[in-house]
């Protein structure tokens, strides 16, 4: 809401603006009224004013001298001129001075009406392009500041198992990070997850705000938990609470900081976020977890700006889970195409239910989970699983289970390396949707992620690691060398180029091609031209 003074040194011009415009669908909460330059500058010394209309000609300091005080004193506030004599002076001397309009009495109440809510919307994206300045500057000086983290660097080796996850080497390095943690230490993974830029952003800008975003999130969502916030080695935000262990109030307490997160981000980093919050796992454990935890983000394509429990949706999609069998880490292997770890891994499996004196309940449980596995990895490339897949009927014993297991693995590993796809394909098939919308002022980057059947945050992860550059970069280049084309071939207007490409307001189109051809559109024409 915003406030507004009238001054005149006529009352009733003065009653007139306040009692004869319905204001009440204007945001304005208060409207204060002044009668000379003095009794303005009074009041607002005490009140804050957002809007001045104001008369020119008035007894002692005129509405020129007033806004020269203004302007020096309180020069975010707006001004509006009236006058009874439409003087050329006095309108040089207002532009001079950065007044927003002037009007000639008699007034068109409708009129300054229409000028006055004008102003309030400018007043109004001034200040929040100047807290997003403000808010970009201090984490921009901030980012540029800091330097590489030892305790970064080992969560980032840790979770992308560039170290090995057994307790010994966990605790040596430990050790050497002087971290407050220990190998069996139960910590609780949250993904967090930037799905959707809600303003257009360069690389750059893109991981300066997400640098801000990570702030953001250890302000909340560690509170007074022990833990840290990073980016993994492949783009992924996490932040990780060390003492793991939560209750069920302390879980809901854990949703809402998430929550709290999500609207942090909406309205300071104009971007939609969703938190993945997984399930306290011993430290040796947790790459394991993690994976689990960036699958079920990038499989999921139909929810976003949510909070997401693991406990609550393991058991949509994740198949029983044998207690000393971890198949979520075998997914890892099959899908890296590490056969004979794998293979070995279910050796040791076998064995270790022959020790446990395993049941026909849990063979079959185990040979659920291969199948599952199985479907997971060839359903996430869009390959057909083939029915031969199917357990046997017969098996009633670990001999047989194993022995079908291998031959399955064999077969599956076979066709399915044989068959995934090449990520160029989906590369292609971006690029031709982009050319497709190129005119859409709003091409966002969910409805691409739903064109390729992807997640949003995991498309915009694939597309830099295989092209080097961001998918918004890559859409803002394509627009302006298809206006660069139509600037030199044809002589339609600069604004229906703007409009062709995707961009109605035309100096933000004329901001954008200049920051990327080095002139502006106009120029660019001339140039070609000569």
């Amino acid at each position: 809401m915003f406030n507004l003074l009238i001054v005149d040194d006529e009352k009733y011009s003065v009653a007139g603006i306040t009692q004869g415009i319905d204001w009440t669908d204007v945001p304005i909460d208060n409207i204060y009224e002044a009668y000379s330059a003095k009794q303005a500058k009074e009041l607002m010394n005490r009140v804050n004013v957002d809007l001045l209309i104001s008369d020119i000609e008035m007894p002692g300091d005129n509405g020129i001298q007033l806004l020269e005080w203004t302007r020096e004193q309180f020069p975010e506030t707006e001004t509006i001129f009236l006058t009874g004599h439409a003087s050329f002076s006095y309108a040089q001397q207002a532009v001079h001075l950065g007044s927003y309009e002037y009007i000639v009495k008699p007034i068109d109440y409708e009129e300054l009406k229409q000028v006055v809510v004008k102003a309030l919307k400018e007043i109004r994206e001034k200040r929040e392009a100047k807290q997003y300045q403000e808010t970009y500057r201090r984490y921009h000086d901030r980012w540029v500041q800091q330097k590489p983290l030892l305790i970064e660097r080992f969560w980032q080796d840790l979770l992308s198992r560039r170290i090995s996850s057994s307790p010994d080497t966990i605790d040596e390095a430990i050790h050497l990070y002087n971290l407050p943690l220990s190998a069996h230490q139960t910590v609780l993974p949250i993904l967090i997850s930037v799905e959707q830029w809600n303003k257009e952003l360069d690389t750059r800008d893109e991981e300066i705000m997400e640098y801000a975003i990570r702030n953001s999130a250890a302000e909340i969502l560690l509170a007074d938990s022990r833990g840290v916030v990073l980016q993994d080695r492949s783009g992924v935000n996490v932040a990780l609470l060390y003492d793991g262990v939560y209750d069920d109030a302390g879980l809901e307490r854990l949703r809402d900081r998430c929550r709290s997160m999500l609207e942090a981000a909406k309205r300071y980093f104009y971007c939609e976020v969703s938190c993945y919050i997984g399930e306290g796992t011993e430290l040796c454990r947790l790459p394991g977890s993690y994976q689990t935890l960036l699958e079920q983000e990038q499989d999921n394509v139909a929810e976003s700006n949510d909070v997401f429990m693991w406990s609550e949706t393991a058991g949509r999609t994740a198949q029983q889970v044998i207690p000393f069998a971890p198949v979520d880490d075998w997914l890892v292997l099959f899908e890296a195409g590490n056969k004979q770890e794998l293979l070995r891994r279910l050796d040791d499996t076998v064995k270790a239910m022959r020790e446990r004196e395993a049941t026909a309940d849990m063979v079959d449980m185990l040979t659920t989970s291969i199948k599952h596995l199985l479907y997971r990895s060839f359903h996430r490339q869009g390959l057909p699983i083939h029915s031969g897949y199917a357990a046997r009927v017969g098996i009633r014993s670990l001999s047989q289970f194993q022995a079908w297991a291998k031959q399955t693995l064999e077969e599956a590993f076979e066709v399915y390396h044989g068959q995934v796809p090449d990520t160029r394909a989906v590369i292609d098939r971006i690029h031709q949707f982009v050319a497709l919308h190129l005119m859409d002022e709003e091409l966002k980057r969910e409805d691409i992620a739903k064109h390729v059947y992807l997640n949003p945050a995991y498309l915009s992860r694939l597309y830099k690691k295989e092209t080097g550059i961001a998918l918004s970069d890559y859409i803002m280049h394509i627009r302006v060398e298809k206006s660069k084309s139509l600037l030199s071939d044809t002589d339609r207007k600069v604004s229906d180029i703007a409009e062709a490409v995707g961009y109605t307001n035309l100096s933000h189109f004329a901001k954008i091609f200049r920051k990327i051809v080095g002139i502006g559109p106009k120029e660019y024409r001339q140039k070609f031209n000569k």
